[in-house]
Formats: C-alpha cells, sequence, structure tokens
C-alpha cells in the first residue's frame, strides 16, 4: 500500500520559474517525486501571499486545489507548520511529507515529525537557499535548477 504524503510549497522561497507554469511545477513534483516513491497524494498546498504574486500565477493557483494564504512576514512559514501538523495527525505514523522550501524555520518541526511520528522527508530547494539544518533531517534532497530536480 502507498505511503500518505503531502506537499507544502513555500511559493516566496520557491517561486515558479521563469518560462514554466504553476502545472509544470505540480506536475513534476508528481512525476519526480510522488510515483516513484510509490506515494499517495493526500494533499497539495501552496502557500503564499497573493499579493507578491504575478496575475498569471495567482490565477493559476486559484484554478488548482491549492491553499493560498494571505498575511505578513513569516505568517506562510507559520501556516506551513500548521498545515504540517494537522496532516500529519490525519495521517498518522509512517507518512511523507514533501517541502518545495530551503528556508531553516521549518527545521524544528520536521525534527520533532521526523522523530516522533517516523515522517520521511523529501525536500525541494534552490541551489542558493538551502538551510544546511534541512538538508541533514531529509531524507531526499532535491534541487530545482532551470525546471529540473537534480
Amino acid at each position: 500500500m502507498a505511503e500518505p504524503c503531502a506537499v507544502f510549497w513555500d511559493v516566496q522561497n520557491v517561486n515558479v520559474p521563469k518560462g514554466k507554469s504553476v502545472d509544470f511545477i505540480v506536475d513534476l513534483v508528481r512525476s519526480a517525486i510522488i510515483k516513484p516513491y510509490n506515494l499517495d497524494e493526500i494533499f497539495f498546498f501552496c502557500v503564499c501571499d497573493f499579493r507578491k504574486l504575478s496575475s498569471n500565477i495567482g490565477h493559476s493557483l486559484t484554478n488548482l486545489d491549492f491553499l493560498a494564504y494571505d498575511g505578513f512576514k513569516d505568517s506562510a512559514d507559520n501556516k506551513i507548520i500548521d498545515l504540517m501538523r494537522k496532516f500529519v495527525k490525519f495521517a498518522g505514523q509512517d507518512c511523507t511529507i514533501i517541502l518545495l522550501s530551503g528556508d531553516g524555520d521549518y527545521h524544528g518541526t520536521l525534527r520533532d515529525l521526523k522523530k516522533l511520528h517516523n515522517v520521511s522527508i523529501h525536500l525541494i530547494g534552490l541551489a542558493d537557499s538551502f538551510s544546511s539544518k534541512l538538508v541533514q533531517i531529509a531524507d531526499n534532497s532535491f534541487i530545482l535548477n532551470n525546471g529540473l530536480l537534480n
């Protein structure tokens, strides 16, 4: 049976690459991680501040089944942390979190979820924005570069 997973995308930290679309990133995550690792996608959350997005990206997010958040500094991080905890409570032991962010603010929560609930962590970030703490606790780390995951 496939392991339940949820994707948490911090758009302010890992933006849609130039010339690519939201759909492209979603398909990339699904084809490069969810399918090969035999994961069962339960949720795909995108947390962002709509005021800072270009209109074509914001429009794509609302057309897909994404959660968008409009808030203040660090409110996206806090929202994602809250959503991760709720997902693990819902999915139970041995679930998987896929995080599109290199922000070290997630380290404490992910470390605790891994220790207490045996959560697997797949991390996707940009080459120049990975927190070394996140990389250390991740089961797998991928770099998004020119629309490819390495």
